[in-house]
């Protein structure tokens, strides 16, 4: 097997990509790295969508890339999965402080599921998280971990 690497991104499918990377900066206050276009038969055939045409751009996250992706196909124009299905994922952000990241959020407009929660035994005792949804539906997640320790 060949060697695996860190992850270098992971890729959301969006609505409508100006607006997704406008409410992304102005939550997380990152910045796009770049946007580019694409379309052909190539790209197609690598993506599994017919005729694909997208554009996209990337996000840094510290050591990890989100892609933003809008493709202009016939598509479904919501996600409507909860994270128990199958397929669904979501996107984790470490954070040094949890309580003071969800104010920061909350005072921008952010509905999070839930306040909070403190994980109080099993391997992640001490650590905590908060879900919450973007504009799209994808679920995010901020995670605190117990005095800089990593599971």
């Amino acid at each position: 097997m060949p060697a695996i690497g860190d992850m270098h991104h992971v890729g959301i499918t969006v609505r409508d990509l100006e607006e997704s990377l406008q409410w992304y900066e102005r939550i997380f206050g990152v910045e796009r790295q770049f946007m580019a276009h694409g379309s052909g038969p190539e790209l197609a055939k690598a993506v599994g969508v017919p005729d694909a045409k997208l554009s996209f751009a990337f996000l840094r996250f510290g050591s990890c890339v989100v892609e933003l992706l809008q493709y202009d196909n016939e598509r479904e124009d919501g996600y409507r999965r909860s994270s128990a299905d199958v397929g669904s994922a979501h996107v984790c952000i470490d954070v040094p402080d949890l309580q003071t990241a969800y104010e920061e959020l909350q005072a921008k407009g952010v509905e999070f599921l839930a306040p909070p929660l403190r994980i109080d035994e099993g391997p992640l005792e001490g650590y905590s998280f908060a879900y919450f949804k973007d504009p799209n539906g994808v679920t995010l997640e901020l995670f605190q971990t117990a005095d800089g320790r990593h599971p």
